[in-house]
């Protein structure tokens, strides 16, 4: 019988075993994408101490991290944009705090996704070849300089497709 005591991390048929000690967690991956605290400021136009406080205030849940290499994820960003917007409608802080803590970051991408979503609209295609087209969207009201402009391109373009005659755009390898 061996006089070790059940402590000693080496097992009895002599290999290493790791120490008895406290459990620990291990760190979550995080989701992607991260951003610093810069990337916020340029995103939002809040200031690096504005997103520290909001913090505090238990408006945005702490950076990952800690000190110059702290990131931020997307619930972040669309927590601040929906502040900035809440903000911009003169809403109170603590009235801005309590819609914060009723939405998840689903409630917020699904907000902003209506918000951003594609614009309806007509689109005039102009075909030069079977290889170039341009399209350009129908603006109402009517706005001449821009028809102008886009009358341009297209003088433009044709009087270069003329000039190499290209009737398509194939390689002629």
């Amino acid at each position: 019988m061996s006089d070790r005591a059940p402590s000693d991390t080496r097992a009895q048929n002599g290999s290493r075993r790791l120490p008895r000690g406290r459990p620990v967690t291990i760190p979550s991956v995080p989701s992607s994408p991260r951003y610093s605290i810069d990337d916020l400021t340029r995103e939002t136009g809040f200031n690096a101490r504005t997103i520290r406080y909001y913090i505090s205030e238990g408006m945005l849940t702490p950076a990952h991290g800690r000190g110059p290499s702290a990131t931020y994820d997307k619930d972040h960003l669309l927590r601040l944009r929906l502040i900035k917007e809440l903000k911009d409608d003169f809403k109170p802080l603590d009235a801005i705090k309590s819609r914060l803590k009723e939405l998840s970051t689903d409630d917020l991408e699904a907000h902003f996704a209506i918000q951003t979503g594609p614009t309806e609209g007509t689109w005039r295609r102009i075909a030069f070849t079977t290889e170039l087209e341009l399209h350009v969207r129908v603006r109402e009201p009517r706005d001449y300089r821009f028809e102008r402009a886009v009358e341009q391109i297209v003088q433009h373009t044709r009087f270069v497709l003329d000039t190499y005659n290209l009737d398509t755009l194939e390689d002629p390898r």
